[in-house]
């Protein structure tokens, strides 16, 4: 048991429950009662006193007397452990099971990994200290400051602690509330001055629109009021009365939890659930997604996640039924009455998780339409009646999700999952792609330097970038400003010069150098001619002086001698302005 309670931390979310042991099920608690949240721990029948056991962390590979299950959040956690086995007295080869709380690693991380003796009695894991190990235990805690929420805390300000003027209150759902800088400051908000100006920092916001709401920072073409964002598509509402102010995409009256120069991450709860009894489905209701008149369309960056006990979500992707494609999976249970559906880290991984299943979504899908099949056509079908799906973003991470017995329980489902769960919506500008938008100079909207990219074949529409080296809102005018590179200065930012230019410069500057210096070998060659003709010529017409005279041909005196020659006197120098 794990308890908090009367300290200014918290269990992280960002830590799980694991258990070691060969049939063993874990059961977390809150001290009272059992949460739900659970797996069960399985050893190979080959297993022996010098094997290893594991559990994998990218869900791609399946466990070897280890098992993983979510956390609540909260501030006092306890764990159960039951042995499967069924037996009285437990003389199997691993007698021992263990349970503990561990950070979740990311999928790029090493399995957890141990040795099977420690199982073998009870002082073999403390004797070892989790040296042998992987990943010896880490466990992640969140803290806040004080109990009371930012409205209570700014009431005293002797003890409020966001001191900095540029700093946001942030309320928890704990209780107490957490300080950070505001968008385009950096630093420690808990100081005076102590959130300093981002070096570089540019207008992300129309001039005189607010560039924030809350901890969101607000860039055009999304914007907070009137003549603050480009279309009604990306009007921003700002609710000011909570802590801090909480930013809504107005246009579907979700909570907006980010966004970036292609995606916005919302709060868009949405379910499909099917129950069964021994005559046929009881109750039933679909999910439909359509965004076929925004500018948005669902990101390939979500899922469709299915949970149940043979149950099959069908998702048609398009309006048009006939030519729509459809993304499917099956979720598949061991059956067990202690277990929750464990999920997959990504559909990449051939894991197919235990009563949780999770199929694409095609980029571009502007229209989603989802439904749960029955696929074990009799009854009782399991211990668990009902499956639901859901779309969510993916963040690369394991979920446990609890099984529905009846359809009362998809309202809790929502209550549990709802308030957290984020939808990636991908955002465009209008429905031309570049060459067309540019041929309209006065709807086109990507400024000075910034690049034109299209944003789909069948959707239409474009995004603005700034070009590489510059930085800015390629939204607003003037545009992307200040190259980092050459130092050459045009008077707004550094430019550099088109690779092709550059080339030609060089090649011209190469070439002009090799002409010119042919041109003096040519120069010097022909002045030794000249000379030397010069003498012949004096010689034959010496006694015709007259007659050089007659033509008016004379040299001028620098160029008479060579040691009067003016490359001599003055040798090239090659110099730029």
């Amino acid at each position: 048991m794990v308890n908090l309670s009367g300290t200014p931390f918290t269990l992280s979310v960002r830590n799980r429950l694991m258990a070691i042991g060969c049939d063993d099920v874990m059961l977390e608690s809150d001290g009272s009662s059992v949460t739900g949240s659970g797996c069960s721990a399985f050893c190979a029948d080959n297993n022996h006193t010098g094997g290893v056991g594991y559990c994998a962390s990218n869900g791609s590979t399946l466990d070897n007397g280890c098992c993983v299950a979510e956390i609540s959040y909260g501030k006092i956690i306890g764990a159960q452990l039951i042995d499967l086995s069924r037996k009285l007295v437990r003389k199997k080869l691993f007698p021992c099971s263990f349970a503990f709380l561990q950070e979740r690693v990311d999928l790029n991380d090493t399995i957890f990994s141990y040795p099977l003796y420690y199982l073998e009695n009870s002082t073999a894991l403390l004797n070892d200290n989790w040296a042998s190990t992987t990943r010896p235990p880490v466990v992640r805690l969140a803290w806040e400051v004080g109990a009371d929420n930012c409205s209570q805390a700014k009431l005293n300000s002797s003890t409020y602690a966001c001191r900095d003027d540029k700093s946001v209150c942030v309320d928890l759902d704990s209780g107490g509330y957490l300080c950070s800088c505001v968008q385009g400051y950096e630093g420690n908000p808990y100081l005076l001055e102590g959130c300093q100006t981002i070096s570089f920092s540019s207008s992300i916001a129309k001039f005189g629109c607010p560039d924030q709401c809350g901890k969101l920072a607000i860039p055009f073409p999304f914007g907070v009021g009137p003549n603050c964002y480009l279309s009604p598509s990306f009007e921003i509402r700002c609710n000011t009365s909570t802590n801090p102010p909480t930013a809504y995409l107005a246009l579907l009256d979700k909570e907006i939890f980010d966004i970036n120069s292609s995606t916005v991450l919302i709060n868009h709860p949405n379910l499909a659930w099917s129950c069964y009894n021994q005559t046929g489905i009881t109750e039933k209701q679909i999910m439909i997604i359509d965004l076929s008149r925004t500018q948005y369309t669902l990101s390939e960056e979500n899922w469709i996640t299915s949970i149940g006990c043979d149950h099959m979500v069908v998702a048609v992707i398009g309006k048009d039924k006939p030519t729509s494609t459809r993304s499917t999976c099956a979720a598949i249970c061991s059956n067990d009455p202690f277990s929750t559906a464990s999920c997959p880290f990504s559909v990449s991984t051939y894991w197919p998780g235990d009563g949780c299943c999770r199929a694409p979504i095609a980029r571009g899908t502007t229209y989603l339409e989802a439904e749960l099949r029955d696929l074990s056509g009799r009854w009782p079908t399991t211990n668990f009646s009902c499956g639901y799906a859901l779309v969510e973003y993916n963040e690369d991470a394991s979920v446990s999700y609890r099984f529905l017995n009846n359809s009362t329980g998809a309202d809790n489902i929502l209550q549990t999952y709802g308030k957290w769960k984020k939808v990636a919506l991908d955002w465009r500008i209008g429905a031309l792609n570049c060459k067309q938008a540019r041929l309209n100079p006065t709807d086109y909207v990507c400024q000075n330097n910034t690049e034109c990219i299209d944003f789909h074949d069948t959707v239409g529409g474009y995004l603005c970038n700034c070009s590489a080296g510059y930085r800015g809102n390629p939204y607003l005018s003037p545009g992307c400003q200040g190259y980092i590179g050459d130092g050459r200065k045009d008077g707004v930012g550094c430019i550099k010069l088109p690779p092709s230019k550059t080339k030609m410069i060089s090649l011209i500057g190469v070439g002009s150098g090799l002409g010119f210096l042919l041109l003096l070998i040519a120069c010097f060659w022909m002045s030794q001619n000249i000379v030397k003709h010069e003498s012949e010529e004096v010689k034959v017409f010496e006694g015709r002086a007259m007659m050089i005279s007659d033509i008016e041909y004379s040299w001028e005196t620098s160029y008479k001698s060579p040691l009067g020659s003016s490359s001599d006197m003055h040798p090239l120098v090659l110099t730029t302005e």
